[in-house]
């Protein structure tokens, strides 16, 4: 019975002292640096203001007894209103704190606790701790980086931490769980399509999320786009109902928007809202082309130089390829360097996930223009169900979007990069190699469908060259040689994925001399029609 009667009075006097301000909120660890982003937030339930003059905010650190440090004291000037919030923070804390501190909160299992002039004292503590005076009853759940802790009601107190604090978004000054609160999701804003043509339609997708105790009825809640300025451009009600901590996704119509780059803001508009801190998202945005256009993707290199993209400056000046970025579809951007900057206009630059692999794969490149990315993201060799390898995205530091190719590995040999045609379609590389720094290789025009050059071969294993021009954007062709009696005499290139134009060598190794035919069957690769040609060649000094 003794120890029972020591420790009541301990356990009590960590918990809230009634008839005072209350801690309501502390974010401790934030996402990447603490730095200038911890604060501990105050909430005075009573009908009058509460002076805070002499207040003591202590951190605390679990590992051991008796480690308090003192952070703040409140001044004589500092008072909490009635029903009001005081926030004790650092420098990039939104809105700004009530006090500027730079707090230096452990991440846990640790504690804060104010210590009133009287010596009442409340103390909040979190994660596994092993001393009781670090909590008011169980301690609360630790929580991730980036969430607060936070008294849920604003005004519960249950004698223990545990039960009263909870995690969640953190929202200095506001209510922690008000019963009016529509919330933009975080992150969850996005163009459809990403990179839209200058005029062309467009759509914002997102999604909203009802952070409030009370349920959104069905067309109370509006969505607000503003594009640069005050002035909305496109709205939307939400037209569904939205229960307490439920999500609605929303897809907004834009009007034809202007080639550049900007911003698109979203605020979720609801009557009555308690925390409007969290009614707006944006997004940063690109329509039409950006300053840097992609034209040479090697995904699948053999020869040991590591992947590469190229990408050249269609803007009307200089530019610097140090303020952009470089990802897959799934990766992390990276940051390029190594190079020199500025990139003149028109002029080309690689983009390398090894740079000196690739000046010692070719030893001729202006190494000035050649720059090393990292992190790299790996691109894929493969398709994916929908037909996509992968997609390479160029962004500009701030996240803007400024060229985005999603590429087909189909058909494409190992070790040939793929290039951006004139007509801005994508094929496999004339010159095996690719062209890093240097346009793509060009075919000269052919006289018909199918050409084979020469078509008179001198001598055994005689080089030729068969070149094809289809009128798709991609083919498979098959390519066979006949005698003149119709006997199949040799397979000259299986059925293969190429692009429209292409040229493959071939040699008559094997071959008797003779007249022989080569026939070509080409078809679309959607199916939509097929050609057939027809090239006749002699084979003199061949095998007897």
């Amino acid at each position: 019975a003794v120890p029972g009667v020591a420790i009541a009075p301990l356990v009590l006097a960590l918990c809230a002292p009634p008839s005072r301000p209350i801690l309501a909120e502390v974010l401790y660890d934030a996402v990447g640096d603490d730095t200038g982003y911890e604060f501990v937030e105050l909430f005075n339930p009573a009908a009058q203001p509460y002076p805070l003059a002499g207040l003591i905010l202590e951190a605390g650190d679990g590992a051991g007894p008796g480690r308090w440090t003192r952070r703040w004291t409140g001044a004589a000037g500092d008072t909490i209103r009635a029903g009001g919030r005081f926030v004790i923070g650092g420098a990039r804390v939104v809105p700004p704190p009530d006090a500027l501190v730079q707090l230096d909160l452990q991440n846990g299992p640790d504690a804060v606790r104010l210590v009133w002039p009287d010596g009442a004292i409340e103390v909040l503590g979190y994660g596994a701790l092993a001393y009781p005076e670090y909590s008011c009853g169980a301690p609360a759940a630790d929580v991730a980086a980036g969430q607060s802790l936070a008294r849920v009601p604003d005004a519960s107190d249950l004698g223990s931490n545990a039960l009263d604090f909870r995690a969640a978004t953190p929202s200095p000054g506001t209510a922690n769980h008000p019963d009016r609160d529509a919330a933009m999701r975080e992150g969850s804003l996005a163009l459809d399509p990403e990179q839209p043509d200058a005029g062309a339609s467009a759509a914002l997708t997102g999604a909203v999320i009802n952070r409030g105790a009370d349920p959104i009825a069905a067309g109370e809640l509006e969505l607000i786009v503003t594009d640069a300025g005050a002035a909305p451009i496109a709205d939307r009600r939400i037209d569904v109902a939205i229960a307490a901590g439920d999500t609605a996704a929303f897809r907004i119509a834009l009007p034809a928007l202007d080639a550049g780059a900007r911003v698109l803001r979203v605020r979720a508009a609801l009557a009555g809202d308690e925390a409007p801190a969290d009614d707006a998202d944006s997004l940063r945005v690109r329509i039409g082309p950006g300053p840097l256009v992609v034209t040479e993707i090697q995904f699948h290199p053999v020869n040991g130089e590591g992947e590469w993209v190229e990408v050249r400056n269609r803007d009307a000046g200089d530019v610097a390829i140090a303020a952009f970025t470089l990802s897959d579809r799934r990766g992390v951007p990276g940051a390029p360097f190594g190079g020199r900057d500025p990139l003149a206009r028109e002029s080309l630059a690689v983009l390398a996930q090894d740079r000196a692999a690739l000046l010692t794969r070719f030893p001729a490149l202006d190494s000035t223009r050649v720059w090393q990315v990292k992190p790299w993201g790996s691109l894929n060799n493969a398709n994916d169900s929908a037909g996509v390898a992968d997609i390479v995205i160029v962004r500009e530091r701030d996240g803007t979007p400024c060229a985005r190719v999603p590429y087909s590995a189909s058909g494409i040999p190992a070790g040939v990069p793929i290039e951006r045609r004139d007509d801005d379609t994508w094929g496999a590389s004339i010159d095996p190699s690719g062209t890093p720094l240097a346009p793509p290789r060009t075919l000269p025009p052919l006289a018909g469908r199918f050409v084979v050059n020469p078509r008179r071969l001198r001598g055994a294993a005689a080089p030729a060259t068969i070149a094809w021009s289809l009128p798709w954007p991609r083919a498979r062709i098959a390519v066979d040689l006949y005698d003149l009696d119709g006997r199949h005499v040799a397979q000259v290139l299986g059925e293969t994925a190429v692009a429209a134009r292409g040229t493959r060598a071939w040699t008559s190794a094997d071959l008797p001399a003779g007249l022989y035919l080569m026939v070509m069957l080409a078809r679309a690769e959607d199916g939509g029609g097929t050609v057939t040609a027809t090239e006749a060649l002699r084979v003199e000094g061949g095998r007897r």
